[in-house]
């Protein structure tokens, strides 16, 4: 409740009638809110919020639908959604081996002699066969091939790609990648982490999108979130001086609305003077740098401590960041003595373990810690069971995509056995040893649709709801944590815990109405939620 006290201030809109969950501990549920400006200027009852309707507040029903507030996502490549919305590519994600050769056979008949055929998003875990360069010679015997797997670390070629990059039995494999070969030591078509770019960098680059395109682009990607209840993002691609410029003039000619966290190169952010914060009414803050340690565990890419189970000849890709982890602390304390924080990509055991490590050791020499430095490791997928206690220990955020749990099901407990897996995607431990969650979907590798995440978090299902009560399900998370997920703990980790993640009086005015009760709809059509109405600082930015 406001303070009764002076006179009484008015709202532009008040909106009544709802079933409003605020996340906010003191005052938990709500049935109307009052906005003025860009802010919540009270949240509580009908009557109570009524009392700051004036003769030129607008008045909204709700109709009884519920109210979340706006949501988070936490780990996204953004400037691929406005780009692939824009020029459509040749989308293979997640296709049945059959129908991913159909696609590729019919871009091939259309393709001009010698012209690349280039497509994301397979997984060959779901096939029936290995991934083997024949498979796309069938479809594509004379155009080179080259097809990303939906992880991001992974290239699948045929074998007139491999011709052009003249890879051979007796080609080395380059640091940190591997070209995964047969019994005979020949190429299979497989190029794990780095090793794919001993094709790709034969591909011809796709036509340069114009100044134009691309505010166009971010108008697209912008509007895909806002329609999807998403009003801040956190960009996890680590964008240069060129993004950076071009992001203020979208914001600046009106192309962008929805709030955008970037994470910066480490060399973007050393010619800084220091971290871009509260720019456009709180729309864009420059204040983190994103690392890499590893690689990806479908592409057996992610750095383990032990060999793969399926592979035992094979434990992973560590980058040149965590050859050497005295080295890899003092960048991330330097980029804390900057203003800076530091969020890197960790996958597999000893991936992770070492950027525990790095994170650690930097905080001790900096002074720097916990809070004040809100170091992020991104995926946190495979954990040892002795360093799951750290992130709660050392305030250190572990930033998760549910969904990556549930499409990795189908082949985790095989790549690295059943003792392994039981510390993969460990949501629950990480909660109950005093750690944080800020949840997110990582695409281009996984789709964007927040529900999607929270059904993952909550079921540990699919969005089929298989398996029946689902994978190593003492791991789920309750409705509330899966929220807080994409609400309250994105907004401490970027460090506005004091303007996000509640509908609360004072707070910026970024909430949704969705067109079911999340709390009390049953759990398995979680990920069926539409958003009717977005608000972004009180106005109204998507409504269905």
């Amino acid at each position: 409740m406001t303070n009764s006290c002076g006179p009484r201030e008015y709202a532009d809109t008040v909106f009544v009638n709802g079933i409003v969950y605020t996340m906010d501990e003191g005052s938990p549920t709500a049935t109307a809110i009052a906005v003025k400006g860009n802010r919540f200027l009270m949240v509580g009852t009908d009557e109570a919020v009524m009392k700051h309707a004036g003769d030129d507040t607008r008045i909204v029903d709700l109709e009884g639908k519920t109210v979340l507030p706006g949501l988070t996502e936490s780990h996204i490549h953004f400037g691929y959604v406005g780009v692939n919305i824009l020029t459509a590519p040749l989308d293979v994600y997640w296709l049945p081996v059959d129908e991913m050769l159909e696609r590729i056979r019919m871009a091939a008949e259309r393709a001009a002699p010698g012209e690349w055929i280039v497509a994301r998003g397979y997984n060959d875990a779901i096939w029936d066969e290995p991934a083997h360069r024949r498979l796309l010679d069938r479809a594509s015997p004379n155009n080179p091939v080259s097809l990303r797997r939906y992880c991001g670390h992974a290239t699948f070629v045929n074998t007139r790609a491999l011709e052009i990059a003249g890879i051979t039995r007796t080609t080395p494999d380059p640091d940190a990648g591997t070209i995964v070969r047969d019994a005979g030591g020949n190429a299979t078509g497989v190029l794990v982490s780095a090793a794919g770019a001993l094709v790709n960098r034969h591909i011809p680059p796709p036509p340069r999108l114009t100044e134009q395109e691309m505010m166009e682009a971010y108008k697209l990607g912008s509007d895909a979130m806002l329609a999807n209840g998403i009003t801040t993002v956190h960009d996890a691609t680590g964008t240069t001086p060129e993004d950076t410029r071009r992001r203020k003039k979208a914001y600046e000619e009106g192309y962008l609305r929805v709030r955008i966290m970037d994470a910066v190169l480490f060399e973007t952010a050393m010619e800084m003077d220091g971290p871009l914060t509260g720019l456009y009414e709180d729309h864009y803050t420059v204040r983190w740098v994103k690392e890499f340690v590893d690689g990806s565990l479908g592409g057996r890419g992610a750095a383990m401590i032990e060999p793969y189970d399926d592979m035992p000849s094979e434990t992973g890709a560590l980058r040149a960041l965590g050859q050497d982890e005295d080295e890899y602390a003092r960048r991330v304390a330097l980029m804390l003595e900057k203003g800076f924080g530091t969020r890197t990509h960790s996958i597999g055991d000893r991936g992770n373990r070492i950027t525990l490590n790095a994170f650690e050791k930097a905080m001790e020499m900096t002074g720097i810690k916990g809070d004040e430095a809100r170091l992020v490791v991104e995926h946190a997928q495979v954990l040892h069971p002795d360093d799951i206690p750290r992130f709660g220990k050392s305030g250190i955020i572990a930033s998760m995509q549910g969904v990556h749990a549930t499409e990795d099901m189908v082949f985790v407990e095989e790549r690295i056995g059943n003792e392994r897996a039981k510390g993969s995607y460990a949501w629950r431990s990480i909660l109950d040893n005093g750690g944080i969650i800020s949840g997110g979907s990582d695409y281009g590798v996984s789709p964007y649709e927040p529900f999607f995440g929270m059904h993952a978090f909550v079921t540990r299902q699919d969005r089929q709801n298989n398996p029946p009560g689902g994978w190593l399900p003492e791991q789920k998370l309750t409705r509330e944590e899966a929220l807080k997920a994409y609400t309250v703990w994105p907004a401490f980790l970027e460090f506005s815990e004091h303007l996000k993640g509640r509908v609360k009086e004072g707070m910026l005015a970024d909430f949704i109405v969705i067109d079911r009760d999340y709390f009390n709809i049953p759990a398995e059509e979680i990920h069926e939620i539409q958003v009717l109405r977005t608000v972004l600082g009180g106005e109204t930015v998507f409504e269905r």
